[in-house]
This record gives structure tokens, C-alpha cells and sequence, in this order.
């Protein structure tokens, strides 16, 4: 019984000295500003869904981290050339899966289309697009979502200048989530209208390529957990009691 117990202990300290081992450094998580889910605070700091997600996991792991927002399509180029680097919330898309490692799901992000308040514009099908002007976000699932279907959108590198362009009538939809469209649209005082949900897609932590296996597979452990213990949803209703929360499945 004793040779047992001491088998056991000796595992325990030996995969911790490995995981010990394997970070070498501090992680960097890269975000962006994309509210509800990631964005500055009333204080410089970073803060939403995603990043008290992000902080709670690495409170419980004890490893050395920082967050640091960045500009979208840097962020991307950035965790997948630097080995210690992840990027989060980032849409877990076909086009995506094998380049990153994963720690999901933080979101559920309903992708849609939004239109002026006085807009008549009906769509029922992907191709009832061709005829109108879509403006999105360089970078974004949302807008990968339409390009690879061979639907041309034009990008920026602030999704709030769809606002803009959209009350401009530069362009005619803003392809965009649909919590973040809101989040923005009321930031700016603008009214918009969803006029189509093209699909749903799952947001997650993504990790360069590099990164140890065991730092992913503990960060996804500490996720589940979070979800077990009702933390995800005390977070998604802090920010708002009428937000669906994902539902979590191991893989």
C-alpha cells in the first residue's frame, strides 16, 4: 500500500517537474479588442468575458503569463511564428483547425449579418448577397466565413469602421458576431439590424504549434473545470444575465 501511494506521489511531482520543465518562459496571450469578450477597461486594464476566463485558468495553473491587446491580424501572423504565444478568442473555423493548438470553448459566436435601422434588404440564402456591398474586419472568421464561399467582403482594421460605413451607406451589411456588433453599434450611439445569422461559430484560446502539449492539455483541464464549478456562467451573466452560455464538449 505504501509502495503504492509512494508511486503515485512520485507521478504527481514528476509530471509537474516536466510541465516545470517544458515552460521555459512566460506564456503571451495575445487579444484584441473585440467587447464583450476582450477589451480595455475604465482603467487601462484589459478585461470581459474571455479575458476573466483567460485569467481564472492561469490563476489555477500558477504559471507565469501576460496578456497584451493587439491589432487582429498581427496578433494571428504573431502566435503563429513565436513558440510561447497564444490568441484568444479566436473562431475555431475548418480553415484554422490544424494550425494552432486548442483550448476550447470560451464562446459561441452567432456570425451575422447587420443592416441600417431603415434597411428593406432580406436575405434567405448566401447567394441573395451578390448584389450588396458587405463591409467586415481584417482577419475575422466572420469574414473568412463569405470569402471562402467566393462572397467578396471589404475589410478594415477596426471593426467600429463598419459602424461608420454602414450609417454612411459605403456599404450595405456589416458581417460581424453578433454580441460584438451590439457592443460596438452602442459604443458609437448607432442603431443597427440583424438581418440574417449566417452560422454559429466556437471561439477558443489558440497556441502555437510549438507549444508543449502539456501546457494545453493542463490549460484545457482548468477550462472544464471552470465550467463544472458554474464559473462560465457566473461570468457570461455578469456582463449580461440574458447571455448564452456555451455548452462544453470534451473531445
Amino acid at each position: 500500500m505504501r509502495h503504492r501511494l509512494f508511486l503515485i506521489i512520485f507521478g504527481c511531482l514528476l509530471s509537474l517537474t516536466v510541465i516545470k520543465t517544458a515552460w521555459s518562459e512566460d506564456l503571451l496571450f495575445f487579444t484584441e479588442h473585440y467587447p464583450p469578450y476582450n477589451f480595455i477597461g475604465p482603467e487601462g486594464e484589459v478585461s470581459g468575458i474571455s479575458t476573466e476566463i483567460v485569467q481564472e485558468i492561469m490563476k489555477r495553473t500558477g504559471f507565469a503569463y501576460r496578456i497584451k491587446l493587439t491589432p487582429w491580424k498581427r496578433a494571428y501572423e504573431l502566435t503563429l511564428s513565436q513558440k510561447n504565444t497564444c490568441l484568444f478568442t479566436t473562431g475555431r473555423t475548418k480553415e484554422r483547425d490544424n494550425l494552432f493548438k486548442w483550448v476550447t470553448p470560451l464562446t459561441e459566436n452567432p456570425i451575422v449579418l447587420f443592416a441600417q435601422p431603415t434597411s428593406t434588404i432580406k436575405i434567405t440564402q448566401l447567394s441573395d448577397l451578390s448584389e450588396y456591398r458587405i463591409g467586415g474586419y481584417l482577419g475575422d472568421a466572420a469574414v473568412d466565413y463569405l470569402v471562402t464561399r467566393n462572397i467578396p467582403v471589404e475589410t478594415v482594421r477596426d471593426d467600429k469602421l463598419n459602424v461608420r460605413k454602414l450609417q454612411g451607406g459605403r456599404i450595405d451589411l456589416w458581417v460581424t458576431g453578433e454580441m460584438a456588433g451590439h457592443a460596438l453599434a452602442n459604443k458609437t450611439g448607432d442603431e443597427i439590424k440583424k438581418i440574417f445569422k449566417l452560422t454559429a461559430i466556437a471561439g477558443g484560446i489558440a497556441c502555437n504549434l510549438h507549444l508543449s502539449d502539456l501546457i494545453t492539455t493542463r490549460l484545457q483541464q482548468e477550462l472544464h473545470a471552470l465550467y463544472q464549478e458554474g464559473f462560465i456562467e457566473r461570468v457570461y451573466h455578469k456582463y449580461d444575465p440574458n447571455l448564452s452560455v456555451p455548452i462544453y464538449k470534451a473531445e
